[in-house]
């Protein structure tokens, strides 16, 4: 592995670790808990020229489905709030919970996202997802 390349996944490892372990309750010290939630090989990819975009998305309840796409890279995803039911190729829907991590086209970026919806009808879904993409691709294409 290049120090580019694990200077990159260091620095979104500790992001993502940033946002799950920092909890802060009013008027209380921030307090530091710590558990595992996934782990996975890393892409054979080497990350020289190329950026890391988060974003965090919310799908309200009932919204319709959301359109196919891809993403030139792949994705780190963690589900904040409710329940995210996704797809991607030819691969049946999955539903991810709150608290849980999915990964989409690891073994082979821009793989099509075939399906991506809120699970529930009545709860919104709020996910979290950081795309590894060259410099100047766009996050997102069309499908």
């Amino acid at each position: 592995m290049t120090d580019h390349r694990r200077e990159f996944l260091a620095a979104g490892a500790a992001f993502m670790a940033t946002l799950l372990t920092e909890t802060r309750i009013e008027g209380q010290a921030p307090t530091t808990a710590s558990r595992p939630v996934a782990t996975k090989d890393a892409p054979a990819v080497n990350l020289d020229g190329w950026q890391m975009t988060a974003t965090e998305v919310t799908i309200p309840p009932g919204a319709p489905p959301g359109r196919k796409h891809r993403h030139p890279g792949f994705v780190i995803g963690f589900v904040l709030e409710g329940q995210y039911s996704f797809a991607v190729n030819d691969q049946p829907a999955r539903t991810i919970e709150a608290g849980q991590m999915f990964f989409e086209s690891f073994d082979a970026p821009g793989e099509v996202h075939s399906a991506s919806a809120n699970a529930s009808a009545t709860q919104p879904c709020r996910f979290l997802a950081v795309v590894f993409h060259k410099k100047g691709d766009p996050v997102t294409i069309p499908g």
